[in-house]
Parts: C-alpha cells; sequence; structure tokens
C-alpha cells in the first residue's frame, strides 16, 4: 500500500474521531491527550513529520491522567489545525517508494554492542550515536539484565560502567570477559573520570580497555569499530571453543560444507545430530552462569571422551551442540546417540563443588542426501521436535514428513491500527530458511493478556506500544515479565516518550529494547531481525 494511502486512512479515522467528540459534547482530557500521542507517532511513521512535531508541542498542554472535561467548542481550533495539515499533504504529493522497500532486502549483519550503564541518558546518547552509524546496541541499566542480555543475544562487544547498583562494574566485567573469552569479546569499562587505579583493575579484571567518561565520541567510534574488526579477524582464525573444548561456530560452518563437498565426490553417507540440554537454563537461574559454564565443560568432556576419533564434535551455540559422524547412517547414529544418552544418565554432575545436578538432552539428526543443501535446518527441525513432544529423546527427520521448523511469532501490541497494519506488511515479506514466522496483532493491552497467546517451545519478539486504553504498555510488560520465561521473549517498547525518565522505566520493568516514534516500519523489521535472529543461536 502505497504512503499516500495510509495518509486518507489516518485523515478518515481522524474525522470519524472528531465526529465522536461533536456527539459526546464533552470529553475528558486523556482521552485529547491519547488521541494527540497516538496521532503523534503513526503521523510520524507515515512521513507527516510535521504533523508528528504539531502532535508533540500540544501535548504538552494536555495531562494523561487528567479526567477534567473538556467542551468540542474549547477544541475548535486544534481540530482546524489537523485538518489544515492534512490539506497541505493533499495539496503536495510526496515520495513514497522508500516505505515500500521490501523487508527481506539484504540486510547488513553489524555487530551488536551491549550497554551496561544505570545513566539512561547518557546510554541512550550512546545508542543513538552507534544506531546513527547502523550499528544497533541495547541498554542495560543494572548487571542482572545485562548478564540476561548477554546470554540471550550473544553482543560482540560490551560496554560496563564501573558503578552499578546491584553489582560492581569491574567484577561484572570480569565475569564477561570470561564467559566471552572464546568468543574473544572485546569488554571496556568506563567511568567518569579515571585514575589510573581504575586503568590497573580494568586490566586486571581481563578488559579490553578503559575508556574514560565522557567518551570523546570523535575517537570512540573509530576506536569501536577497530575492536569489532579485530575481534573479526581472530574469530575466522580460531576454531575453538575454548570453554566447551569443541570446536567452535565458523568451525562447524567450515567442516560441514567440507563434509557436503566429500559426499557429493564419493557417495558415501554422513549424519548430522544437534544435541541441546534440557532445561539448562535453570542451572543458569538456580546457581549462576559460572555454574552453568562448568557443567557445559564436563557435558563436553563426556561427549568427547566417547565420540570415535573420526567423528567431529562442535559447540553449536549457547548450550546446543553439534557432532559430524562420517560414514554413517541415520539409524546408526540414532544408536549412538542412545549410547550417549544412557551415560549421560549414569552421570552426576556437581555445582559450586558440592550440588549434585542431573542431565538429559534432545537431539535432532539428519543424514546427508545428495545434492542436498539443508542438512542444518532439517537436523535442527527433528530437534524441535524433539524437544516439543517432551525432550529427553532423540528425532530423526524424515523426508516424507512435514516440515517442523521453530516459530519465531512477532506479537504487535498496539491501539493504532494503521501502525499494525504497517508493520505487520512490512513483516510478511520476511522470508527465511531458519524458522516459520507468525505475525499476530493485538488492539490493546487487555487483548494481549486476555488472550491464550504463549507456547513454551515457541519464541517471541513482542513490539508493545507504551501509551493505550484499558490496560498501559508497562503493566503489559508487567505482566509479560512476572508471568512467562525471559529467554524466548524478547519486548521491544514502541513509544513516542523519549525522555530519561520513561527509558528508564521501560528498561527497569523488563524491556529488551525500545523504538521510538515516528519510525519506519522497515526500520524496526530490519531491527527485529537483527535481535530475533540471535535467540536462535
Amino acid at each position: 500500500m502505497a504512503q499516500t494511502d495510509y495518509k486518507a486512512l489516518l485523515a478518515n479515522r481522524m474525522e470519524r474521531d472528531f465526529s465522536k467528540w461533536a456527539a459526546q459534547g464533552t470529553l475528558q482530557e486523556s482521552e485529547v491527550y491519547r488521541f494527540l500521542h497516538t496521532m503523534k507517532g503513526t503521523a510520524g511513521t507515515i512521513g507527516m513529520a510535521e504533523l508528528s512535531d504539531f502532535c508533540a508541542v500540544q501535548l504538552d498542554s494536555f495531562s494523561e491522567h487528567s479526567t477534567s472535561p473538556l467542551s468540542d467548542a474549547s477544541l475548535e481550533e486544534l481540530i482546524a489545525s489537523f485538518r489544515y495539515y492534512f490539506a497541505a499533504e493533499e495539496a503536495v504529493k510526496e515520495e513514497t517508494a522508500e516505505l515500500e522497500t521490501s523487508a527481506n532486502d539484504p540486510i547488513n549483519e553489524e555487530a551488536l554492542v551491549l550497554v551496561i550503564d544505570p545513566d539512561a541518558e547518557y546510554a541512550t546518547k550512546i545508542k543513538e550515536t552507534l544506531e546513527a552509524r547502523s550499528i544497533p546496541a541495547v541498554i542495560a541499566l543494572d548487571g542482572q539484565k545485562g548478564m540476561e542480555l548477554f546470554y540471550t543475544l550473544h553482543p560482540q562487544m560490551v560496554l560496563v560502567e564501573a558503578k552499578l547498583p546491584d553489582t560492581d562494574g569491574f567484577h561484572l566485567a570480569e565475569r564477561i570477559a570470561e564467559a566471552g573469552r572464546d568468543r574473544h569479546l572485546p569488554v571496556a569499562i568506563m567511568r567518569e573520570g579515571g585514575q589510573i587505579d581504575d586503568h590497573i583493575r580494568a586490566m586486571e579484571a581481563g578488559a579490553t580497555d578503559f575508556l574514560a567518561k565522557p567518551l570523546n565520541m570523535a575517537f570512540f567510534l573509530p576506536y569501536l569499530t577497530n575492536r569489532l574488526r579485530s575481534q573479526e579477524f581472530v574469530l575466522q582464525a580460531v576454531r575453538v571453543d575454548k570453554m566447551a573444548g569443541a570446536g567452535n561456530r565458523q568451525s562447524f560452518d567450515h567442516a560441514i560444507s567440507q563434509m557436503a563437498n566429500l559426499a557429493e565426490r564419493t557417495g558415501k553417507p554422513f549424519t548430522l545430530a544437534l544435541l541441546d540440554l534440557d532445561h539448562f537454563k535453570k542451572i543458569n537461574d538456580s546457581y549462576g552462569h559460572p555454574a552453568g559454564d562448568e557443567v557445559l565443560r564436563s557435558f563436553s568432556q563426556l561427549i568427547l571422551d566417547r565420540k570415535r576419533e573420526s567423528d567431529q564434535f562442535f559447540r553449536y551455540g549457547g548450550e546446543e551442540f553439534a557432532l559430524i559422524l562420517p560414514d554413517t547412517r541415520a539409524a546408526e547414529a540414532d544408536a549412538f546417540i542412545d549410547r550417549l544418552r544412557q551415560a549421560l544418565a549414569e552421570t552426576e554432575f556437581t555445582v559450586n563443588g558440592h550440588v549434585p545436578v542431573r542431565l538429559t538432552f534432545s537431539a535432532g539428526l539428519s543424514e546427508y542426501q545428495l545434492a542436498q543443501e539443508t542438512i542444518v535446518s532439517k537436523a535442527d527441525q527433528a530437534l524441535y521436535l524433539a524437544k516439543r513432544n517432551g525432550r529427553n529423546q532423540t528425532r530423526v527427520y524424515e523426508a516424507a514428513g512435514h516440515d517442523v521448523k521453530r516459530k519465531l511469532n512477532i506479537v504487535i501490541v498496539d491501539d493504532d491500527s494503521l501502525v499494525r497494519k504497517l508493520v505487520a506488511k512490512q513483516f510478511s515479506n520476511w522470508k527465511t530458511e531458519d524458522f516459520d514466522i507468525h505475525i499476530e496483532e493485538y488492539p490493546d493491552g487487555l487483548a494481549l493478556v486476555d488472550s491464550d497467546w504463549y507456547r513454551p517451545d515457541e519464541h517471541y519478539m513482542i513490539l508493545l506500544d507504551g501509551v493505550m486504553p484499558k490496560m498501559d504498555g508497562l503493566e503489559v510488560l508487567s505482566h509479560v515479565r512476572s508471568q512467562y520465561p525471559h529467554d524466548n521473549i524478547l519486548v521491544s517498547m514502541l513509544t513516542s516518550r523519549n525522555n530519561e525518565s520513561d527509558i528508564v522505566l521501560a528498561l527497569k520493568s523488563g524491556a529488551d529494547d525500545y523504538i521510538v516514534k515516528p519510525f519506519y516500519a522497515q526500520e524496526v523489521v530490519a531491527r527485529v531481525q537483527r535481535l530475533t535472529k540471535r535467540m536462535f543461536k
């Protein structure tokens, strides 16, 4: 749909609101505030920047929570101003090709930067500076949220403020640097001023750098680019996940390509097994991420001790591992994986030196067929089926069966039907072999809360409007975070509020990210693509 069509729809909806006001005779001040708030976001999103700015100015004259009555007559000047903007739009037809950019155009795979800083205003400044250069960033206001985003989104660089409300920044940076050592993660500690003792502590903690605040952006941007580029070069040369003692993801990609080429030349079969530890997040939540890392090391050693010399073992991502079994049919691989499962059942791990832990895993197998290029996605589908059917089992991909991919649900919660329609249209063009995408729309927060929307083995990105009738966006956010797990749900607030206090409130309430209205729909899609793909690493 062209941009001018959206403008016509918005004009028609505006006139319906004005007619309703006239019929009522009087209305509450909060109704006018919500009208202005909605118009501000929608107008900017569809390209009516001047109208969006006008609404922003008018919002200062009305209270969000006031029930004071206003007469329809007292709003005549405001109504006339709105009609003027739409009349001016009709006189000048704008070029609208930008909104029609397909959401499946190639996306630049820029690195993600995690900023852990309780100063929301300063963190936002860093985020906006980076994203203006097409480097996406996410913000955490305390150490706990920082660690959650670190393990969920796998950033390529982390900036940590030395003074955090819930932990010592140096200690947190040490934990992150240790956990990210196998991928040569750049970690920088930041602090106001910065004495030589701070530089020394940063180096002792294992950080890559110490940066004195306020950051000099003229230096910071080339510095950050330099660190990210250096990390990329090192990762291309390094093939081992040091934490697990297995090959890393880059090594896996190289090996699977080599095996496929060999199979096509010789006709010899091989089978790929993807293994995922069941309910592993409970170990991290109960005993801490260092304990979880120790369990991963022990599990890796169990596999390394039992695999054949010709088998290749990799850490595929997080608590997921991959085994390439040369000269092996799927039935033979199934029997081998069953022996591994039995060995694991007989093994008792310990965390924190004494707490006993038992593990199980789910597995998906796919046998390479000549000229088949999707062995990884087929094994992943089999793994997903094993997890969905109860875990602690192995499934072999059956070519005759229906494809069952992991599912990503894009949930759009916004009382503005035009925004929902515009964003959903852009997402409908997103095609990927990695997972199935399902788009759900809800007209308000209460509709989401009252629905049966959540399924444990699927993933979610919730785009949540901040100001809605019936149930405010922050109330919905609080409900989602208190009632559902965090590891398969990302929440991004859509808000016209861009001052520090509102951003702090959203992030402290559990939002993973925020997007300020007005926005271009294709930019939202690109951002969501970058974030959600990391959930499947």
